[in-house]
């Protein structure tokens, strides 16, 4: 077994004590966790110079840590999974979304999620935006929360392509929003904005809670495409326009046009809202702020199994005070090591079995023993990457080099442009597909990943929580064909 899975437990628990033994001289760090929905790191200009001008992310970015090589999953479901539990799913059953468990995380005993272990901890906590799994966030250990979802009495549009009260897409998240507040519904209308409404009462909770350590996550919606309801789902997918605001927040009555840049711009907007209100406050100094993306841009790489696509996402970390500036990272990082990173920020105990690798010393600048590895199961496809190379979901293998864009070499790759659309890649430039090489250091490095993948397994299709799943999900979609070289068997 891959130490950094076998051995950290241990070792992050004994971190977790100590820093209790030591909480009355050091205040615990408020912990702001920001999540953009369907948004590929090449697509931020921090990450590419050709992508998105978002002056609040890139001040964090160039003043704290941008992970060049950060892993989620290649659709949300399975990446909210790993975030709320520090699990691969080969433990917690979350293979894609249309593959989960027939026990929901926040009813499955055998899963500590992510709010649980820091209301442990002490922690006041609050959920705003997208619940994936359904159920209310208070099940998963949060004390507040504001989230899209249906309620009985909701006027507002569905976006599903049947009426429906159940699931992500029986109502709008956008205008005319269907929200349930700590339990009760919202009246909105046609000019009431999901994310806007969320984005006050974030200020609201930092406010009433600036003498307590607390957790703010933001799933947000945003920059998710919409849907229009009563109409097929295939091809009708768009942007949502998004408020214009005045420099104080505040919508001034017209609307942006939709599109990928316009929705991340005001979430950068909002972002400096809540910087600075915690600077008002006098909280900003203990305060660490993250923000990343869930899974990589729709038609690009959201679902796509070529090269990492799929689960390559921006991941920044900053605090004024708390993080040590770095700027451009190598450091590897997926998103099973979200929990025990945020368990060791706020001395927290990290629950048994979790596959994560805390990267909590490295923030603070500390002694630090990076992951050599970092990994990627969805459906039945599995990748692998370390500094160099990468395994990807069709078994195809490449040698990165110092490349950390998969996307060098295609030229100008637009929003929602796919790899394959823009024509033969430059050889020469960023990664290079060794699949077929013959060359022994190749063959060293693919056969050293088979190794640790024994470690790493396949789905079991006969698992009684996901059986009923799989064979609903393989009755519409074969298996993925997984290429493996002679060599290997």
């Amino acid at each position: 077994m891959n130490r950094m899975i076998g051995s950290f437990t241990f070792a992050l628990a004994t971190t977790a004590m100590v820093g209790l033994s030591g909480a009355a001289q050091v205040a615990k760090p408020n912990i702001v966790f920001v999540l953009a929905d369907d948004v590929s790191a090449k697509d931020l200009r921090c990450y590419n110079p050709n992508g998105i001008e978002l002056p609040t992310i890139e001040k964090m970015a160039n003043e704290g840590v941008l992970f060049e090589s950060a892993w989620a999953s290649s659709t949300c479901g399975p990446s909210r999974a790993l975030l709320q539990t520090g699990q691969y799913p080969f433990k917690q059953g979350n293979f894609e979304n249309a593959v989960a468990p027939n026990i929901p995380l926040w009813k499955n005993p055998r899963h500590t999620l992510i709010g649980q272990v820091l209301e442990k901890a002490g922690y006041v906590s609050a959920w705003y935006g997208k619940i994936h799994f359904g159920g209310s966030p208070v099940d998963y250990g949060f004390d507040e929360y504001c989230t899209t979802q249906w309620w009985d009495g909701y006027d507002g549009p569905y976006t599903s392509a049947e009426m429906t009260t159940n699931g992500m897409y029986a109502v709008s998240w956008y205008w005319h929003p269907g929200e349930i507040d700590n339990g009760k519904g919202v009246p909105t209308g046609p000019e009431d904005f999901g994310p806007q409404m969320e984005s006050e009462r974030i200020l609201d909770f930092i406010t009433r809670n600036k003498e307590k350590p607390f957790f703010l996550y933001w799933p947000s919606n945003l920059p998710h495409m919409a849907h229009r309801g009563n109409t097929p789902m295939a091809g009708n997918w768009f942007y949502t326009d998004v408020p214009e605001c005045n420099p104080t927040g505040d919508p001034t009555g017209k609307k942006i046009a939709g599109s990928l840049a316009s929705n991340m711009q005001f979430l950068d907007r909002k972002l400096k809202l809540i910087v600075d209100r915690l600077d008002e406050l006098g909280i900003l100094d203990n305060t660490i702020i993250m923000v990343a993306g869930d899974n990589g841009t729709p038609g690009y790489g959201k679902g796509k199994f070529e090269s990492e696509v799929a689960p390559h996402v921006p991941f920044i970390v900053w605090s004024p005070k708390l993080v040590k500036p770095r700027n451009h990272s190598p450091v590897l990082v997926d998103f099973s090591d979200i929990l025990p990173t945020l368990a060791e920020l706020g001395s927290a105990e990290v629950p048994v079995g979790i596959d994560g690798h805390s990267f909590a010393p490295y923030l603070k600048g500390q002694a630090f023993e990076p992951r050599e590895w970092i990994f990627l199961e969805y459906n039945n496809a599995r990748w692998l990457r370390d500094e160099r190379w990468l395994l990807d979901g069709y078994g195809r293998f490449y040698d990165c080099g110092n490349e950390r864009d998969e996307s060098t070499g295609y030229g100008v790759l637009p929003p929602l442009a796919a790899l394959e659309s823009n024509g033969p890649k430059d050889p020469t430039v960023g990664y290079r597909d060794v699949t077929e090489s013959l060359d022994p250091e190749v063959i060293m490095a693919r056969k050293r990943f088979e190794a640790i993948l024994k470690d790493l397994p396949l789905p079991d299709y006969n698992d009684p929580e996901t059986k009923k799943a799989w064979k609903k999900f393989r009755a519409n979609k074969p298996p993925v064909k997984v290429f493996r070289p002679d060599y290997l068997d």
